[in-house]
């Protein structure tokens, strides 16, 4: 693989389990440092950052989004448009940036905690 935004994994998730009770879904697998939900207006944007060390996992929960990635250096740019139940992987050092469709909720799952400074210290802003 040659750049890190060929790395960017987008998954409609599929029960891993289910019956009369309802469904059970694997969201992610491995060290996870931080969970959290993040809810969107239409027409909000969010992102445009990359993580220096952290992976990041975002789950639509509801709504759709348009998800914009590239690598850092502004290359290899792509677009995809997220929806309930997709899950998108996005390694270390892939720009990423959300822009609302509609009203949004999205879980969002890092590889590092963001107590203390530890989030901001992996997070690079960009203008």
């Amino acid at each position: 693989m040659g750049s890190p935004a060929e790395g960017v994994k987008n998954t409609k998730l599929a029960p891993v389990f289910s019956d009369a009770r309802g469904d059970i879904f694997d969201i992610a697998e491995g060290t996870i440092g931080h969970v959290g939900m993040v809810t969107f207006a239409k027409g909000a944007i969010r992102g445009k950052h990359y993580h220096k060390e952290s992976t990041q996992y975002s789950y639509v929960i509801s709504g759709t989004l348009k998800f914009t990635v590239s690598d850092i250096d502004g290359e290899n740019a792509r677009e995809y448009v997220l929806e309930k139940g997709d899950l998108s992987t996005i390694p270390p050092r892939v720009i990423h940036m959300y822009e609302a469709l509609s009203d949004a909720v999205m879980l969002d799952l890092t590889t590092l905690a963001r107590t203390n400074d530890g989030y901001e210290k992996d997070t690079v802003r960009i203008s």
